[in-house]
């Protein structure tokens, strides 16, 4: 087929669709030219009464099998080929979906690739699974059904079809290259593009959320093992039989009051730093994170105390011995 610049003046151009599954342009000589999948294609061409040659289907399965996407070219009812269009994975991918798979997230890619293109795809990337010859209805009730399992889902696009999915999603992020119905639909715009970024996202939450229970787990430990040290020491006067529970051994009421107000003074402070850098996150599982927060912080908080009021105390009970008090 030959064209020139003057067939396209008055043609009319037909947009790819998710039902249609083909594209294409009808030229004012009554030409019509279509691409599309192998199905989409061939169903068009029996309307019209046209020939499916005998090796089609097997073309466009070999190239299925090779992880390509097969684009059957024709013109009015007539094939003329089969293109050849590779999916390419991104360096790096299949270990990033791994960290992702580490913390707890289930990554599904949803294409409207036909089955055999979208299980290689989904092998060579390395993700937990895949919706083929996905619609756009199909992504919001796959969205759907895990937000019914209690379950927060994001999502990654950059289409017109992926809009609805991505403002259904708790969390959509749409690509900086992709469509403005995408970028409207979504929470977030990656200027970047990149599909796995929401693994950057997911690292920064967690990291906000293991930095706040990280500081209230010292600071609930800090207080608890202050009150059981100064409280003895305090009452042992009224109360000599308390005596024994001063473990710590602190001089005075007074010296364990005043060291316990300087430790306060001091470890405050210390804490900032750690707030504003964050806890360092790693990628495992929710129960082991818990367990080495609580044994790093909770563990910390209670030993801390004891040390730091008991060398106030060391240093300051002279000075008050010296001052009466």
């Amino acid at each position: 087929v030959t064209l020139n610049i003057d067939d396209y003046k008055n043609a009319t151009f037909i947009e790819f669709t998710a039902s249609s599954k083909m594209s294409g342009i009808d030229l004012e000589d009554g030409t019509k030219i279509r691409k599309g999948s192998g199905e989409a294609i061939i169903n068009y061409v029996k309307k019209l009464n046209g020939l499916i040659p005998s090796d089609l289907n097997e073309k466009v399965e070999n190239i299925s099998k090779l992880g390509g996407t097969p684009l059957v070219v024709c013109v009015n009812n007539k094939i003329l080929g089969v293109i050849y269009l590779k999916d390419t994975v991104k360096p790096g991918l299949p270990e990033r979906f791994d960290r992702l798979r580490k913390i707890g997230i289930k990554t599904i890619m949803c294409t409207g690739d036909n089955p055999l293109t979208a299980a290689t795809i989904a092998a060579e990337a390395g993700v937990d699974g895949y919706i083929a010859e996905c619609k756009p209805e199909d992504k919001i009730e796959a969205i759907k059904k895990e937000q019914a399992l209690g379950k927060i889902v994001a999502m990654t696009g950059d289409g017109t079809n992926d809009a609805p999915a991505l403002a259904q999603a708790n969390v959509g992020i749409a690509m900086n290259s992709g469509t403005t119905a995408a970028k409207e639909a979504a929470n977030m715009v990656d200027l970047d593009s990149n599909p796995t970024k929401i693994l950057e996202v997911v690292e920064i939450g967690k990291q906000l959320l293991i930095t706040r229970g990280s500081l209230t787990t010292f600071s609930i430990a800090n207080d608890i093992a202050k009150y059981f040290a100064i409280i003895p020491a305090i009452f042992t006067i009224a109360i000599p039989q308390m005596k024994v529970l001063n473990i710590m051994g602190l001089s005075s009421p007074s010296s364990a009051i005043l060291s316990a107000l300087i430790f306060n003074a001091i470890i405050i402070p210390c804490l900032i730093p750690l707030a504003m850098k964050g806890v360092k996150y790693k990628p495992m599982s929710a129960s082991k994170l818990l367990g080495r927060n609580m044994m790093i912080y909770g563990l910390g908080g209670v030993i801390c105390p004891f040390i730091g009021i008991k060398l106030i105390d060391i240093l300051i009970s002279p000075l008050l011995v010296f001052l009466g008090l």
